[in-house]
């Protein structure tokens, strides 16, 4: 038997256990399986796994579940089923290794890193209060043309088409509004910022 396999494995176990008898026939069942298949078994796994350590690791755990067979003497083709114990826990590994790339992988997509610091993160909630109103003191074709080109992307033509005026006209709008909104932001008044964004 392999040295390293524990007392139990070796069949070590103390006098009047129940299983004191079974315990090295199992050891030799495995021992033999060990002896004639080892080689075979651990060129199967690296076509597999490709990984030496890994190879040896898989190996190791499927000849640890023969030894927890109840009769190993009862599985007929010892072999077949060795080898597809360890193809199993090959497969199994696998699909860990998948499973934990694609958690790597969705940790590893950055979540937008707001850079404001609280204070700023305040303030633009402010200026987005302020925006909002801003849009509401603009003229109604103003605001329109300025949210359709905005937030809907439409071209200039669209936008004169859904309102029936000129794309220079569209396109005025689209300045005044911008600039209304930037300079009551800045703090300026209505009249204020009426008069600079003309």
């Amino acid at each position: 038997m392999a040295p390293g396999w524990p007392d139990e494995v070796r069949g070590d176990a103390p006098e009047g256990s129940e299983h004191s008898g079974e315990i090295p026939a199992r050891e030799e069942t495995i021992a033999d399986l060990f002896k004639a298949h080892n080689r075979a078994l651990h060129a199967f796994l690296m076509t597999r796994l490709r990984d030496e350590n890994e190879a040896r690791e898989v190996a190791q755990e499927a000849y640890v579940r023969m030894l927890q067979l109840d009769k190993p003497g009862a599985v007929r083709f010892l072999r077949s089923y060795l080898f597809k114990t360890a193809a199993n826990i090959a497969i199994d590994r696998a699909k860990q290794r998948k499973n934990q790339a694609r958690l790597l992988e969705a940790e590893a997509v950055e979540e937008p890193v707001d850079q404001l610091s609280p204070d700023r993160h305040l303030l633009s909630a402010e200026d987005m209060e302020i925006f909002k109103r801003a849009l509401l003191e603009l003229s109604p074709k103003c605001r329109r043309a300025f949210l359709l080109y905005r937030l809907e992307e439409w071209s200039d033509v669209q936008i004169a088409k859904q309102l029936g005026i000129q794309p220079r006209m569209v396109r005025h709008y689209i300045t005044h509004a911008g600039l209304y909104c930037r300079l009551r932001i800045k703090g300026l008044s209505p009249e204020q910022a009426k008069v600079a964004a003309r």
